[in-house]
């Protein structure tokens, strides 16, 4: 999922034909974390996606649009096995879900 969210990153930041390090100083954070996202290394925190949908002029679901990823079953069982499995994974969906009210 880290890759696949750095690899949308990546095209999203092109097309607006910005630089790592523009969008690292405008969500504010550091050059290198904003790199580490893009190559799928590590995930923005819940409070860094709104900025980056916000810098990269997209709802903060086309961030998550990834182009291999249609089948809604399949990305349902994925989801749920990934939360079943990974109390940290869990957490983040939580704190995710609730910055966007959904919770």
């Amino acid at each position: 999922m880290k890759k696949k969210f750095g690899k949308r990153l990546r095209e999203l930041r092109t097309a607006k034909m910005l630089t790592q390090e523009n969008v690292a100083e405008l969500i504010d954070i550091k050059p290198e974390n904003y790199s580490r996202i893009e190559n799928g290394l590590s995930f923005p925190k819940p409070e860094n996606l709104a900025k980056l949908s916000k810098v990269l002029g997209v709802e903060l679901a086309e961030l998550f649009q990834f182009n291999d990823v249609t089948d809604y079953d399949k990305i349902l069982e994925a989801v749920i096995e990934k939360l079943h499995n990974d109390k940290d994974a869990t957490i983040m969906t939580y704190k995710f879900l609730k910055s966007l009210g959904k919770l």
